[in-house]
């Protein structure tokens, strides 16, 4: 669907947006320098893949890490990018001068949180893969596959009652 007719505004942040900005990239950053100051330390081959009781089944090039990082940069810088341009972003409703401003802070404060939980997830994926490699006893047991299932589930189900629950402009 074409958006050319959708106002295109500029929606000013609210404290809670520069908050959740300023922690997600605050997050990025020090995963960066953990990876930088830990690297060397590094064995050749390290963790992977883990079984849902968190012992690993799956190993590669201490390398992989850099890959890691970079997948999560590219996609915490996207998702960044994307909460600038609120009138691309797809709704339940039709945009209007009236509901836009509304609809966008909505849109885009949904994108912040989704933003840094998915930061949040894979800097701890990166950081029990390192953990693991390093001989620490990194939390990946049974706990963190029942965390990881319920984000994959509840999270779109908060998204999407969120979004309806929103989707008007207050009177």
């Amino acid at each position: 669907m074409l958006h050319n007719n959708r106002p295109k505004i500029k929606v000013p942040l609210e404290p809670i947006d520069t908050i959740i900005e300023a922690t997600t990239a605050a997050l990025l950053l020090a995963l960066w320098l953990y990876v930088i100051v830990t690297y060397m330390s590094l064995p050749e081959t390290i963790p992977t893949h883990f079984n849902y009781k968190g012992e690993v089944d799956g190993t590669g090039t201490k390398n992989i890490i850099w890959f890691l990082l970079g997948i999560t940069t590219v996609i915490a810088i996207g998702m960044h990018v994307l909460t600038k341009f609120p009138h691309i972003h797809n709704y339940m409703v039709n945009i209007t001068e009236e509901n836009a401003e509304h609809n966008y802070r909505l849109s885009s404060r949904m994108l912040r949180y989704v933003n840094f939980l998915t930061l949040l997830l894979l800097a701890y994926v990166c950081y029990a893969m390192m953990q693991k490699a390093l001989g620490n006893n990194a939390f990946t047991g049974e706990i963190m596959t029942y965390i990881m299932i319920v984000y994959a589930v509840i999270m779109p189900i908060v998204l999407i009652v969120f979004m309806l629950k929103n989707q008007k402009a207050p009177k």
